[in-house]
């Protein structure tokens, strides 16, 4: 009886574990967004299992959160805070819409930089005194059709143009599947 049970219980965590991946996957399309009067329209992609690689400006989305790159800024190093050997600071500035019926978490830590060469790295904690936004991005809820702006500093290598910025939404997803070209 103890064998069966074990079975069973595998079988369901198998069952429950197939339906979140079921239900976490998305189509890739291009949505039009319609543009205010006297501006440019802005363009979204919908995040997918086919990694996405989006440009400074458009917005990604995923279970009904919008996030769009709106900026990336290089900042100097400062006498006490120097970037490692080859690398620069850049801050990207960020906007996350509840665009969905339920309350959703943020963080940071969603958040990460894949260089040219695959490697992904996480936030950069202590940026130099010329970060003087003081906007950092921080973790928190958004209720629905709430919205937060903020920043999030990095470490890239200096020239590195195939650098991104990427978003895993997802904790079951890749840190390096969907995100932004850096433009550096």
């Amino acid at each position: 009886m103890s064998h069966r049970k074990s079975i069973a219980i595998l079988a369901s965590f198998l069952l429950f574990a197939g339906l979140i991946a079921c239900g976490t996957t998305a189509t890739t399309t291009k949505v039009a967004t319609p543009p205010a009067r006297g501006s440019t329209p802005t363009p979204t992609v919908e995040a997918t299992q086919t990694p996405i690689v989006a440009a400074i400006g458009d917005t990604l989305i995923w279970n009904d959160i919008n996030v769009t790159l709106l900026k990336v800024s290089k900042i100097a190093p400062d006498e006490f805070t120097q970037p490692k050997s080859g690398h620069q600071f850049i801050v990207v500035h960020l906007k996350i819409v509840n665009k969905g019926t339920a309350e959703v978490d943020y963080n940071p830590f969603d958040f990460h930089v894949k260089s040219g060469s695959g490697n992904i790295t996480d936030e950069e904690c202590c940026l130099p005194s010329t970060y003087t936004a003081n906007n950092m991005l921080d973790s928190g809820k958004l209720s629905p059709g709430g919205s937060v702006v903020g920043d999030i500093g990095f470490q890239v290598t200096k020239g590195d143009h195939a650098a991104e910025l990427t978003w895993q939404p997802d904790i079951l997803g890749n840190a390096g599947e969907n995100g932004w070209n850096l433009g550096l």
